[in-house]
């Protein structure tokens, strides 16, 4: 990795997460007086992941949604991904699109195997994020 790259692991994540049927969910980043807040970019990143073929969704229906820009030097230059990974597709699919990017991005991912919940947040250069990402694959059946 060339840059510096800040991960935090979540053992349990009461919040919402994958959905099932749904290879990829879409998350809030924040609530407004009870209003899901979701990324500006989500509705293009899910477009672009439906274009390879995948099922995606936003945890909340869009009619209760705001889908609000950054604000501020610092948001402005990064590219912020909340979502719930409910299958390998799903999970290689992020990365994929992320390899399309540049720049620093934050993804914070939840995955449920039925048993457990967990959850990483990854920030870092695009690049950097998927390796990152590609060695915490909890679809790898051999460890790394």
């Amino acid at each position: 990795m060339s840059s510096k790259v800040s991960i935090v692991a979540m053992d349990h994540n009461p919040g919402p997460g994958p959905r099932a049927g749904v290879d990829v969910t879409f998350l809030p980043l924040a609530e407004d007086d009870g209003v899901p807040v979701y990324p500006e970019s989500t509705p293009v990143l899910m477009q672009e992941l439906v274009a390879t073929g995948l099922v995606v969704d936003t945890w909340h229906p869009a009619s209760e949604c705001d889908f609000a820009s950054s604000r501020g030097l610092v948001t402005d230059t990064l590219l912020q991904i909340g979502i719930g990974i409910g299958s390998s597709a799903g999970w290689y699919a992020l990365q994929s699109m992320l390899r399309r990017h540049t720049g620093q991005v934050s993804v914070r991912a939840i995955y449920d195997d039925g048993v457990q919940r967990r959850g990483v947040e990854v920030t870092g250069e695009a690049a950097d994020v998927v390796e990152v990402l590609d060695r915490l694959d909890p679809f790898r059946s051999e460890p790394s």
